[in-house]
Parts: C-alpha cells; sequence; structure tokens
C-alpha cells in the first residue's frame, strides 16, 4: 500500500493517533475527511488536494456504476470525499472514500465508485476505509487499496 514512499497504512495508523478525539467522538464524515486531507498535503506538497470535488475539467464529475450488488450500472453525479489530483488536467494520483463504523451502509457502493475513479478518470490509485469510531474504541475496520 504505497504511493511512492508514503505508506498509506503507516499513514492511516498515525492518523487515527492524532485524531482519535475527533473518532471518539463520532464526528461527521466530512470533518473526518478534512483532517485526513490535511495530513495527505502535508505529504503531497505539489499536488492539489480537496474534499468533495465535484469537478473534472469544467463539468460536473459523473461516473457509471452501480450501487448495489444486483443493481443496474447507470451515470451519477459523483463527489469524492477526497481527492488528490493536478485541477485542470487528467493527472490524478488518489480517490479516497471513508466511512465511519457507525455508518452501516455497506462497502459496495463506495468500492463501485472507485473503480469507476480508476477505469473511468485514470485516477492512479483507490482508497477505501472505514473507521472506527465512537467512545470505546478508535481506529480502522476496514481498508481497501487499489
Amino acid at each position: 500500500m504505497l504511493i511512492g514512499e508514503v505508506n498509506i497504512r503507516t499513514l492511516l495508523e498515525e492518523f487515527v493517533d492524532e485524531q482519535a478525539q475527533l473518532l471518539r467522538n463520532d464526528a461527521g464524515e466530512q470533518a473526518i475527511s478534512l483532517q485526513l486531507a490535511m495530513k495527505f498535503s502535508l505529504l503531497f506538497p505539489d499536488w492539489d488536494i480537496d474534499c468533495e470535488y465535484n469537478r473534472s475539467m469544467e463539468v460536473v464529475k459523473r461516473l457509471i456504476y452501480a450501487v448495489s450488488p444486483t443493481g443496474e450500472a447507470c451515470e451519477r453525479n459523483v463527489v469524492p470525499d477526497i481527492i488528490i489530483h493536478r485541477r485542470m488536467t487528467n493527472d490524478n494520483l488518489l480517490a479516497v472514500e471513508i466511512k465511519k463504523s457507525t455508518n452501516q451502509e455497506a462497502s459496495f457502493k463506495d468500492l463501485a465508485k472507485l473503480t469507476a475513479f480508476r477505469e473511468q478518470l485514470g485516477y492512479q490509485n483507490s482508497l477505501f476505509v472505514r473507521f472506527l469510531t465512537g467512545e470505546n474504541d478508535v481506529g480502522f475496520v476496514e481498508i481497501d487499496w487499489q
């Protein structure tokens, strides 16, 4: 799980240590995404790191994917949690989707969307993380790296 010299698992472990209070408080996914994006920005200073960025060049970003294993694939507007890219180019490094353990939604939709980011928009990598949140324990319970 490397991007260049960056080990993603190590980055996530550091993030959990640094942001344990945010995760214990079961803060919103947008708040978690922002802090994770800030962590990425320190490691990728020559890239644009954006949260909830819905553009592909000047148009709304759209991908074709299914939202359930039995569902039909169709075109949808997409707003990724975090992307590492170079704006107004096709230079796309990483698309990230996150969920909290308190969100019981299955991972299928996010994983299908991330596959579409790689196949349709040329993202080099994708990452799905389900963070363990709540006052008892913090960490991550699911990671999918492609």
